[in-house]
């Protein structure tokens, strides 16, 4: 039995390697994967530069493939971001696992990136879909989303997401209970106090997961806050009682 790192009524955090960690976890005991994984740059085999290679994108299709897999085990949907460097590393590993993606979503960003000196600056990143039964209701939504963020991280983490894309991705899928196995500064979980879900995260830096434990409480409290402000009535004697 791993014990959590963090653990509260709607929250469990674990402090590990997914890897490890997943398999401990029943079949279909989450509604949906709502992650942001490590994109596999700069993990070119002779060290230098960006992936290029087809053999270090298939390697790193190994590992993909590892954990998507025990997510289709886990999930009835798994939401993952990626870039366009990663896309082709996710195809393969889906192909390996069988388990094809279902759609791929561009978060627009509303705002211009870095981009070296010789490439267009980029304003976008991308969300891969795939469906384990849960699908998407909202036969409306387009595959293009706009969540504004910008160069700073408030909470530290180099690739921290806006609350809100992760929000959306729970949303899109209805799921109440959502699991992240990559949950470094604990956005999604953060996502999922705030909409009244269940959050299971798996984070293998603890200076991460201690972040992500902090946030996840301060979220916890606010949302406390909240419920008691809209549920207070005066009493006799002229003060407020939370129910």
């Amino acid at each position: 039995m791993i014990e959590p790192y963090y653990q509260s009524d709607r929250v469990t955090l674990y402090h590990g390697d997914c890897l490890a960690i997943l398999p401990t976890l029943e079949d279909g005991s989450v509604d949906a994967v709502v992650t942001d994984p490590p994109y596999g740059i700069n993990t070119k085999s002779d060290g230098m530069g960006k992936l290029n290679p087809w053999a270090d994108l298939c390697n790193s299709a190994m590992w993909y493939a590892a954990w998507i897999r025990e997510s289709r085990r886990v999930a009835g949907a798994l939401w993952s971001c990626l870039n366009w460097r990663s896309l082709v590393t996710f195809q393969k590993a889906s192909c390996d696992v069988g388990w094809p993606i279902e759609s791929l979503m561009v978060w627009h960003k509303d705002w211009i990136g870095p981009g070296g000196t010789r490439g267009l600056r980029p304003s976008y990143e991308l969300v891969a879909f795939w469906s384990n039964g849960r699908t998407i209701a909202d036969r409306g939504l387009s595959d293009v989303q706009t969540f504004k963020w910008c160069g700073h991280k408030p909470n530290g983490h180099p690739a921290e997401k806006p609350v809100g894309l992760m929000q959306f991705c729970a949303d899109a899928v209805q799921a109440s209970v959502v699991l992240d196995p990559f949950t470094g500064s604990g956005t999604t979980g953060v996502a999922c106090i705030k909409t009244g879900r269940r959050f299971i995260g798996i984070e293998i830096d603890e200076k991460y997961c201690e972040i992500a434990a902090r946030r996840i409480q301060k979220a916890e409290a606010e949302a406390m806050e909240q419920l008691c402000d809209s549920n207070t009535s005066p009493t006799t004697t002229g003060e407020t009682r939370c129910h």
